[in-house]
This record gives structure tokens, sequence and C-alpha cells, in this order.
């Protein structure tokens, strides 16, 4: 059925708004964890703990989200994963123990993973087609950013009309992203498609996308692996980048709401627009290669990281200690933008792409698993100043191991131009005999 322009475009918003915040309450440690620990009783370990919980059950459920795409109504699916997740949140406004919180985020992971994330991007790129992927994709990313940004925002708002000790501070924040959660999900039961076409299970390239055959032949491919470590590190980046607020607080003694208010800008608003803008360097720049331009903003973030360390011991400037934080996100956020265009560039198969695209999310986002529990731990045991000279040291290992990967992802993509621009000029030279 055909709609109208501003009927497809509404739909996208209301894609790309549900996909974005509903990982919101997942990662709530992200703006909120100095509240979490303060009114819901967990330590930082603890803290960690649940989100490597999440992170751990989201690696395994990501896989199966592409089948999940490709069998079931998106409307469904799309509309019954944003309710569930509300009422989730509806429990955890209750300030639950350690082990339901556990369970709730185990919860999430297959709400926001399992039912929503491949779901939300099919949904989406259905909207156009093959000539305007580019741009539906663009739109989505900025969308989810814009999205995340304005009911973070409105949330820090609720938050600060609180007194500092009441507990009800954090419980309303809950309680509006639950009601939006629920909101988003009846939207979407109105306005998306189904998605599901019967007789695309009867075509040979669609039972070819899910063969066991296929998984091991992406392994084989050294592209794979290296696009996989570029995600890995720069999402690395990404995981550290939530402690922003904990540092500022902690080391350069800015007021909780301020910190958190910085914690917004810093994980919200430059989602919103650094995203977008990796890819217009490589539309408007001399460096047309994602690959590249990856590599350069990590060589930006290794000195960035290298400047945060020699003023961590001594941190005097809060504008300094901002600048560099705002900095490192910047050139974080610019490269997500931009490291699932790596596999286009490698001239990853077409009937390979959605295979090699799950298993570099497999093992790019495991950082998810990791980081949260080890820097916790640190902050739990080790005086501040060790504990956020150990969290920059992690975050640039990751960066250098961005700058290896990409130079060697590069190396090979011209190779293989090289080889092409051969086999074209043989093929000339062929018929001009």
């Amino acid at each position: 059925m055909q709609h109208s322009p501003w009927h497809r475009w509404i739909t996208l918003a209301i894609i790309s708004f549900s996909g974005g915040v509903s990982f919101d309450l997942a990662y709530l440690r992200y703006i909120y964890q100095i509240p979490m620990a303060k009114f819901m009783g967990f330590s930082n370990t603890e803290i960690g703990l649940i989100m490597s919980t999440f992170g751990i059950t989201a690696i395994i459920l990501y896989a199966p989200s592409g089948v999940i795409a490709d069998k079931f109504s998106h409307r469904k699916m799309i509309t019954s994963a944003m309710i569930i997740t509300g009422l989730l949140g509806l429990v955890m406004a209750t300030y639950p123990p350690l082990w339901v919180m556990l369970l709730i985020q185990v919860a999430f992971a297959m709400t926001t993973i399992l039912m929503l994330w491949s779901v939300s991007i099919k949904a989406a790129s259905m909207l156009g087609d093959s000539s305007e992927q580019g741009k539906i994709m663009g739109w989505m990313e900025g969308l989810r950013g814009v999205g995340v940004m304005s009911l973070a925002v409105f949330t820090m708002w609720a938050f600060s009309r609180f007194d500092p000790e009441d507990p009800n501070s954090l419980k309303t924040v809950i309680l509006i992203y639950s009601v939006v959660y629920i909101l988003l999900g009846i939207l979407c039961w109105f306005f998306v498609a189904d998605g599901v076409n019967p007789s695309d299970a009867s075509k040979p390239s669609e039972k070819k996308a899910f063969q066991f055959s296929d998984i091991l032949s992406v392994l084989r491919i050294s592209t794979t692996w290296y696009c996989s470590l570029i995600i890995f590190g720069v999402y690395t980046i990404y995981a550290i980048l939530s402690y922003s607020t904990n540092y500022l607080t902690e080391m350069y003694g800015m007021s909780l709401v301020a910190a958190s208010y910085m914690g917004i800008v810093i994980n919200k608003i430059f989602r919103a627009f650094c995203g977008p803008l990796g890819g217009i360097i490589t539309t408007y720049s001399r460096v047309k290669s994602p690959t590249r331009v990856i590599q350069i903003l990590s060589v930006v973030s290794a000195l960035t990281l290298m400047a945060l360390l020699a003023t961590n011991n001594h941190p005097q400037s809060v504008a300094v200690g901002i600048g560099l934080i705002l900095l490192l996100a910047f050139t974080c956020y610019a490269s997500r933008g931009l490291y699932f265009a790596c596999p286009g560039e490698a001239r990853t198969p077409t009937f390979i792409m959605g295979t090699t695209v799950g298993i570099c999310s497999v093992i790019g986002f495991l950082p998810d698993v990791f980081v949260y529990p080890i820097v916790g731990h640190w902050q739990d045991t080790l005086p501040a100043e060790e504990a956020y000279r150990n969290m920059w040291l992690m975050g640039l290992g990751a960066v250098c191991m961005v700058i290896v990967f990409t130079f060697l992802l590069f190396r090979k993509i011209r190779a293989v131009s090289r080889e092409t621009e051969n086999v074209a000029s043989m093929a000339t030279e062929s018929l001009g005999q």
C-alpha cells in the first residue's frame, strides 16, 4: 500500500525515536550512576554488573534478531517491544533488589535487541527504494539522536526539580521513560507496516542468508575481523565516555546536576550531531574513505587521551577537562556514524552483508560485557585518580587498536581496488584485440 510522503517521514521518525530511546533505561547509569548508587542502594561494582548483564545477553541476541526481522510482523514486534520495555520500567521504578534488576536487564535485552534492533533497521529501510537507503539511514541515525537528546533533557529537568536527597527524583525519571515507551509503542501500531512478504520465504537468496556455511565463510574473510575490531575499539571509547559525569564530579568537584547536564551534552546531544558529521566529512572532504576518516579521528582521539592522562593527576581547569572530553566525544560519535560503512567499502558481497554486519555487531559490541564491571571495580577499590587513569589507559589501548586495524583494512581495500582495475584493464585490452 502506497503512503503519502508525510506519512513515510512520520513513520521513520516514530521508528527512529523508538529505536533510540528504548535503550535509555537499560543504560540509565550513563547519566544517573550516582543517583542509582544513592537511591537504589547499589555499589559501583554492582551497577557495572547490571550493565554487563545487559551486554552479555545482547551479544547473544544480535544474530537471531535478524531472523526475527525477516520472519515476523514489524508492527507487532516493535509495538510489543516498546510496551513491554515500558512495563519493565514500571517495575524498575520500585527500586527492586539486585537479582530483580539483573532479570530486568535480561528482559530489556530481549525487547530492545531481539525484538527491536534489526526489526527497526529493516522497517526503516523498507520506507524507500535502493537509491534512498543512504538518505533514510542517515536521517534515522540523526532522528534517533534527536529523540534521545530531547527525552534526556526533559528527564534531567524533571530530576533537577527535586531536592538532591529526594529518592523520588530518580523514580520520576524512570516513570517518564516508561510512559513514553508505552506511548511510542501505541503509535508504532498505527504507523508501522507489517513488512513481511510470505513469498520471500521461498526465494533461494533468503534461504541462503541463514545457512551456517555462510557464517563460516564470513569468518574466513580477513576484512570481517578488521571491521569488527575497528567497531570494538570505537565502542570501547563510547562505553568509557559514559563515565564523564562521574569523572567531572569526582575529579573536578562539579555539582551532580551540572555534571549530569554535561553528561547529556556528551552522551546525547553529541550523538545527535556528530554521527551525521562523519558522513558529511566523507562526502565533501578530500578523504572519501570512511575507513581513512575513522583512522584520522582515532589519531585525534589518541592525542586527546594522552592529554587527559597528563591532566588526570593534577586537574585544575574544569574548562580544559570538559573541552578534552567533548573532543573525545566528537571523534567517537563521528566514527560511530561511519563504522558500519566499512564492510561496504571493503566490497563485502551483498548476499553475506547481513551476516557480516551481525558478526561485526557480536564482536564489536563486546565492550558492553567487560568495560562497566571493570571500571566499576576500579571506582570501588582504587583512589579516584588511579581509577580514571586506568580508564583512560584502557581507552588509549582501544584507540591504538583502531589505528592499526583501519591501516590493515585500508591496505586491503586498496589491494582489492588495484586487482579490480587490473582485471578491468586486461578485459579492455582483450576486447581491443
